[in-house]
């Protein structure tokens, strides 16, 4: 018997709903990338939104470079190029769009009868670090661009 994971597509929903979420919050177009974006090796930011439940487990992560993340903030808050930019709102914005992908997906698994709760989102910022997936686990990661700039959103699930 397959599990309830497998007969979704998750990758399919993950791709509408980030462009979704970009478009609806920023204004942003989101196109998957040709391939890997090699974003590990810039400075950047990630949120993360942890899911759990009964028969569910897993976190959401969104990886930007840091000048995305400033500029879908000023986008997001009608602040022009120049105006200066608190590290504190990119991360407040970062959780925010990193809270809605979660949020989406949470809905999706509710749907499909794996109920579960969000965390509340954390930030990492950095250059050199990498999320390891545990055993076990399925990793989902989408390579994407916006305005010209890689993004990636990256789901660790696991169901039992």
């Amino acid at each position: 018997m397959s599990s309830i994971l497998e007969q979704f597509d998750l990758r399919a929903f993950l791709q509408q709903h980030a462009r979704d979420v970009f478009n609806t919050m920023a204004s942003l177009e989101v196109q998957p990338a040709p391939g890997p974006n090699g974003l590990a090796t810039e400075e950047r930011i990630t949120g993360v939104v942890g899911l759990g439940g009964e028969n569910i487990t897993g976190a959401v992560y969104l990886h930007m470079p840091i000048g995305l993340a400033e500029q879908i903030t000023r986008q997001m808050l009608g602040m022009e190029p120049a105006d200066p930019l608190e590290e504190s709102a990119v991360n407040d914005v970062t959780g925010e769009l990193t809270n809605m992908l979660a949020g989406g997906l949470k809905s999706a698994l509710c749907d499909r009868g794996l109920v579960c709760a969000v965390s509340t989102p954390t930030i990492i910022r950095g250059s050199s670090y990498e999320i390891e997936v545990l055993p076990d686990v399925q990793r989902n990661l989408l390579d994407l661009t916006a305005s010209g700039q890689p993004l990636q959103v990256e789901v660790h699930l696991k169901e039992g």
